[in-house]
C-alpha cells in the first residue's frame, strides 16, 4: 500500500514540474523542432496569430522589431520564436520585461520564450542580425493558446538580407 501511495505521489510530483517548467517558459530541449513536450498534437489549421517583423530588409547588424499578436484579439499564454536561415536559428535577441532568452544550437541568446503563462494579446521583441550575415531569415515561432492548443514552427514572411 505505501508503495502505490508513493507512486501516485512521485506522479503528482513530477507533473506538477512539468507544467510549472512550461509555464516558465519552452524548454532547451525544444530549441530545434520548436516543439513543446505538450500531451496534445499541435493544430494544423487556423494559426490565429501574426508574426511580423517591422521592416522586409535588413543589413547585418540591423536591429528589428519582431510582434507575435492576433489581429482578433485571441490570447496567447506561450511562445519561443528564432530568427532562422533555414533550419539554423541565428542572431541574438535583446533582453526584454517577461522574457526568457535561450541558448540554442551554437549561439547565444538566439531564442526567446515567455517566462509565465499569463494571457498575452502580442509581444514584441528585437532582435539584432549577427554581423556577417549573408542569408535572407525567417521568423520561426511556436505559440501556446493554452497547454492544449498551439502551433507550431510558424514563419513570418521572409526578411531579405541587403549589403
Amino acid at each position: 500500500m505505501a508503495v502505490k501511495i508513493l507512486f501516485v505521489v512521485t506522479v503528482l510530483y513530477i507533473g506538477v514540474l512539468q507544467v510549472h517548467a512550461y509555464s516558465t517558459g519552452a524548454p532547451k530541449e525544444v530549441c530545434e523542432d520548436l516543439f513543446p513536450q505538450h500531451a496534445e498534437d499541435p493544430q494544423i489549421d487556423g494559426f490565429p496569430y501574426t508574426i511580423k517583423a517591422n521592416t522586409t530588409k535588413i543589413r547585418p547588424s540591423d536591429a528589428v522589431r519582431v510582434t507575435i499578436s492576433s489581429d482578433k484579439g485571441i490570447k496567447f499564454k506561450g511562445f519561443i520564436i528564432q530568427a532562422r536561415v533555414g533550419d539554423i536559428p541565428v542572431g541574438k535577441f535583446e533582453p526584454a520585461a517577461n522574457v526568457k532568452l535561450l541558448d540554442c544550437h551554437v549561439g547565444k541568446k538566439n531564442s526567446a520564450t515567455h517566462t509565465s503563462a499569463d494571457e498575452k494579446t502580442s509581444v514584441t521583441l528585437v532582435w539584432v542580425a549577427p554581423p556577417k550575415l549573408e542569408e535572407d531569415i525567417k521568423f520561426t515561432a511556436t505559440v501556446a493558446k493554452n497547454g492544449a492548443v498551439f502551433w507550431v514552427a510558424r514563419k513570418s514572411e521572409k526578411i531579405k538580407v541587403v549589403q
